[in-house]
C-alpha cells in the first residue's frame, strides 16, 4: 500500500506542479513578454495578479517541482542504470529526451536568476531565457505524451489505493 500510495502522491504532485508552472510560465511569456519590445506592463493583472505576482508564483512552482523530479529520478535510478548499463537507449528514447529536456530547461531557467543575483550582463540573462523558452515547448510536448503512456497506470494506481483503504462507515450508514 505504502509504495503505490507513494507513487502516486509523487506523481500526482508532479503533474499538478508541472501544469501549475508551464500555465504561470506561458502567462508570463504571452502576455508580458510576447511583443513588448522590452516594455512589460508590469502593472497589468490577469485573474488579478501583476507581473511580479505570477513571476514569483512561477519561481516557487519551478523550484517545487524541481525538488519534486530530483526525487522522482532518485527513485527511478535504478531504471536509468539499467537502461543505460543493459544499451535500452533507443527502446526507451522518449523517457531519456524527456529527462534530457528537463535537465536544460532546468538549467536555462535557473541561470538567469544567478545572472541577475550576480548583478551579470542583461543580454546573457535574456539570452538564457530565450533558449529556456524554446525548450520548454519541446519539453512540453514529450510531457504530455509521457503522461498519456502512463495514464492506466494512474487508473489502475488509484483503484488499487482505493481498495486498500478502510472505508468507514458514515453515522446515517449505521442508523437503520
Amino acid at each position: 500500500m505504502g509504495k503505490n500510495l507513494n507513487r502516486f502522491i509523487i506523481n500526482l504532485w508532479l503533474i499538478i506542479f508541472g501544469i501549475a508552472t508551464i500555465f504561470s510560465g506561458m502567462l508570463i511569456q504571452v502576455k508580458y513578454h510576447m511583443g513588448n519590445h522590452g516594455n512589460i506592463a508590469i502593472n497589468d493583472n490577469v485573474f488579478g495578479i501583476n507581473y511580479r505576482g505570477w513571476s514569483v508564483i512561477h519561481k516557487v512552482t519551478i523550484v517545487i517541482l524541481t525538488l519534486l523530479m530530483i526525487y522522482h529520478v532518485y527513485h527511478h535510478w535504478k531504471w536509468y542504470k539499467g537502461v543505460i548499463l543493459k544499451r535500452l537507449l533507443a527502446k526507451n528514447q522518449q523517457v531519456l529526451i524527456l529527462s534530457l529536456l528537463f535537465v536544460f530547461v532546468a538549467i536555462t531557467g535557473f541561470t538567469p536568476w544567478f545572472i541577475d543575483l550576480m548583478n551579470g550582463g542583461d543580454m546573457t540573462r535574456k539570452a538564457f531565457i530565450e533558449i529556456h523558452d524554446k525548450l520548454t515547448l519541446i519539453l512540453i510536448i514529450y510531457l504530455i505524451l509521457h503522461i498519456i503512456k502512463r495514464l492506466k497506470w494512474f487508473f489502475t494506481t488509484f483503484e488499487k489505493i482505493k481498495k486498500e483503504i478502510p472505508h468507514t462507515t458514515d453515522k446515517t450508514s449505521r442508523i437503520k
